[in-house]
C-alpha cells in the first residue's frame, strides 16, 4: 500500500454504486441478488437524497394486459418524436408491470384494490396509467438493500473515477463533514446521480455530477440538446406541479386547452412555445388559477383517492400530509390574498445524456449508467426529457434502467479478475484535484459562478427558442465561466462540494448547447427560431458529444428508423 492509500480510507468492492436514490438502490438490490459484493456511495444520505422523495403523485404504471405495442407507439409518435430507441423502449415496457410487483416485495407501498391487486389511474386518453406510490419509497428500498447485504457509505462526494486503460476500475472522493480522502476499487461501476437542473427551481437540486464523471473517463454523450421545462411561480421559482392545465392569460383564455397537443397529458413543449408566443403578443403576465386547480373534483379524487374504505388510493399518509402542506404553502406564499399568482417557465432540464445501450452499459469498459443521468442517453423516449409527457415516468424509469443497470454490471464483475491496482501517481494527481479548491485562497465564490452559470441556460433563448446567434452569445458566455472555474476558492467542505458541482454545471451547459447548435431544426423541447420546423428527411438522427482531448467534439449518427416498426409518416 501506497502512502496515500495509508493516509486514506481505501474500501474495495465487486460493484460500486454511485449515487442512492431511486435508480441507485434498485441497481444495489439486483447486483447484490446477483451475488457479488456492493458499495453503494452517496454525498447525501442513501434512500432520503435524490428526487424520489420530493416527487409527483404517482409512478408510471399499467395492467398486465396492457397493449404495450400501442404504448410504444405512443412512445415514438407523439413523444419522442421519432428519435427513440424502439428497441430498447420495447424492453422497457415490458419491464413496467413486473418492476412494480418487484418493488412491493422490496416495501414499497403501491395502490391496491380490496383484493391486494395493483390498481391503476387512467389519465390522458387512458393509455397511460400510473398507480400512487408512497413518499419514503425509496427508505423501504435501502431497507432491504440493507437486509440483503449491501453496503453504504452515507455523506462521501465522489469527485472522479479511475480509468486505467480502456476500462474503469474505481473512484474518488471526500467525505463532506470531515474531509477524509476515499478510494474506492471496484470491478464495476453503476453512476446514478440524477441530472442537471442548475438549481433553477426549488424542487431538485441536482447538479450533474454524475455526467461529469461519466465525461471525463471519456463516455459519450446523446441528445444533449433537450431539456424539459416546467411551470413555476414568477416570485418564488417554486414549480407548482399539476398546474399546467390551469394556466391562463389577462383575457382568461386557458392556455393548455389552446396550444397543447391534442394527446398531450403533460407539460408539452407546444404548451411552452405557447406561454412565450402569449406574451410576446402582450396577453400576459399568465397566471394559474389556484381556486380552479385545487378544488377540480377530478385532480381531488385523483390526488386524494377514493373515499371508499375499500376503494384504491393514490397518496399514503405519508403524502396526503405532504400534498395538504403543499397546498397551504400555496395559499400562504405564492399569491399574498388572491388566487391567481404570476406564473413563468423555467429550465428543469431532467435532461441526462450519458450514452448507453439496452443494458446500460457506457461506451467505457466497466462503467454503467441509471437513471435521469441516461435519460436522454438511452433514447428510450427520444427527444422528449423525463418525464417524457408522461408525470410519475421518472421513478419507473429509474428504477427499471437500475434493475437493468444492476444485473449487468454485476454479471460483468462476476467474470473479472480484481484489478492489478491503481499507479500511484494517478491517485495523487486525482487528490491534488479533489482539494484543490481549498487550497486556492481568495479566488470566486462558487455561489458567484452559480449565477453565471444559470445567466448562460437560464434564459429562454438560450434552453428552448434558439437561434444560432442566441446560442453562440450563450457560448460566449460558457467559454468565460471556464477561464474562471480555476480560480474558484473553498472555505470549507462543504464549499469544496460547490466548487465539484459548479464544474459539473459548467460542463452540462456546454454539452447542451454545442448539441443545440448542430440540430438545425426544431423538434419538441428544441425550438430554433431560425429553422422553426421539424425535418425528418435530414434530422432523423442523433447528436453525440465526445470528450477528445478535453475538448467537446460533436457528430450525429443516423436513427436507424428503417429497422424499427414505427416510422414517420406525411399523416404524422
Amino acid at each position: 500500500m501506497n502512502n496515500i492509500e495509508e493516509s486514506s480510507k481505501v474500501l474495495t468492492t465487486d460493484v460500486l454504486v454511485i449515487g442512492g436514490g431511486i435508480a441507485g438502490i434498485p441497481a444495489a438490490i439486483k447486483a447484490r441478488e446477483e451475488g457479488v459484493e456492493v458499495l453503494i456511495v452517496d454525498k447525501a444520505h442513501v434512500g432520503f437524497g435524490g428526487m424520489a422523495p420530493r416527487g409527483g403523485n404517482g409512478i408510471l404504471g399499467f395492467p398486465k394486459d396492457t397493449d404495450l405495442n400501442r404504448y410504444i407507439e405512443f412512445l415514438s409518435r407523439y413523444v419522442g418524436k421519432y428519435l427513440n430507441d424502439q428497441n430498447a423502449a420495447e424492453k422497457f415496457a415490458k419491464m413496467v408491470y413486473p418492476s412494480l410487483e418487484m418493488i412491493k416485495e422490496w416495501g414499497v407501498m403501491l395502490s391496491t384494490d380490496k383484493n391486494g391487486d395493483l390498481a391503476f389511474f387512467p389519465f390522458g386518453d387512458g393509455l397511460l396509467q400510473n398507480t400512487g406510490i408512497n413518499l419514503n419509497a425509496t427508505d423501504n428500498m435501502r431497507k432491504t438493500a440493507e437486509m440483503k447485504g449491501v453496503k453504504i457509505q452515507n455523506h462521501v462526494a465522489v469527485t472522479s473515477l479511475i480509468r486505467v486503460g480502456d476500462k474503469v476500475i474505481g473512484a474518488v472522493g471526500f467525505d463532506i463533514y470531515d474531509g477524509t480522502f476515499y478510494i474506492f476499487k471496484a470491478k464495476t461501476i453503476i453512476v446514478a446521480c440524477g441530472a442537471c437542473e442548475f438549481k433553477a427551481t426549488r424542487m431538485f437540486t441536482n447538479s450533474g455530477e454524475g455526467i461529469k464523471l461519466a465525461w471525463d473517463v471519456g463516455a459519450q454523450m446523446r441528445s444533449a440538446e433537450f431539456a424539459f421545462i416546467e411551470i413555476a411561480d414568477l416570485n418564488t421559482a417554486e414549480t407548482i406541479h399539476g398546474g399546467h392545465k390551469y394556466v391562463f392569460n389577462q383575457d382568461g383564455e386557458n392556455i393548455w386547452d389552446k396550444y397543447a397537443r391534442e394527446n398531450a397529458v403533460d407539460v408539452c413543449a407546444e404548451m411552452i412555445i405557447g406561454m412565450v408566443k402569449e406574451m410576446r403578443e402582450g396577453r400576459g403576465p399568465l397566471y394559474i388559477d389556484l381556486d380552479i386547480m385545487h378544488n377540480n373534483p377530478a385532480w381531488i379524487a385523483e390526488t386524494l383517492g377514493s373515499k371508499e374504505e375499500d376503494g384504491p388510493k393514490k397518496l399514503f399518509p405519508d403524502k396526503i400530509s405532504w400534498t395538504q402542506r403543499t397546498m397551504a404553502r400555496d395559499k400562504e406564499y405564492f399569491h399574498g390574498e388572491h388566487d391567481k399568482p404570476e406564473v413563468t417557465f423555467t429550465v428543469h432540464c431532467n435532461n441526462g445524456f450519458v450514452r448507453v445501450d439496452e443494458n446500460m452499459k457506457t461506451t467505457v469498459e466497466g462503467l454503467y449508467v441509471a437513471g435521469i443521468d441516461n435519460g436522454n442517453g438511452s433514447a428510450i423516449n427520444g427527444s422528449a426529457p423525463q418525464p417524457a409527457d408522461q408525470r410519475g415516468g421518472c421513478f419507473m424509469y429509474c428504477i427499471i434502467t437500475g434493475a437493468i443497470a444492476g444485473e449487468n454490471a454485476a454479471l460483468d464483475a462476476k467474470g473479472m479478475a480484481a484489478s492489478n491496482g491503481i499507479p500511484d501517481d494517478l491517485i495523487s494527481e486525482l487528490k491534488e484535484k479533489t482539494f484543490f479548491n481549498l487550497d486556492n485562497k481568495g479566488g470566486l465564490h462558487p455561489r458567484e459562478m452559480l449565477g453565471r452559470i444559470q445567466d448562460a441556460i437560464c434564459p429562454i433563448e438560450y434552453f428552448l427558442l434558439r437561434s444560432e446567434k442566441s446560442i453562440n452569445e450563450a457560448l460566449g458566455l460558457v467559454e468565460k465561466i471556464k477561464e474562471d472555474l480555476p480560480k474558484m476558492t473553498a472555505a470549507d467542505l462543504h464549499e469544496l462540494k460547490l466548487c465539484s458541482e459548479m464544474e459539473a454545471m459548467a460542463l452540462n451547459v456546454e454539452i447542451m448547447l454545442r448539441s443545440a447548435l448542430e440540430r438545425t431544426e426544431s423538434r419538441d423541447f428544441h425550438f430554433r427560431e431560425d429553422y422553426p420546423e421539424r425535418d425528418d428527411e435530414n434530422w432523423l438522427k442523433w447528436v453525440l458529444a465526445d470528450n477528445v482531448d478535453g475538448e467537446i467534439v460533436i457528430s450525429t449518427e443516423d436513427v436507424p428508423i428503417n429497422e424499427y416498426p414505427y416510422k414517420p409518416t406525411d399523416a404524422n
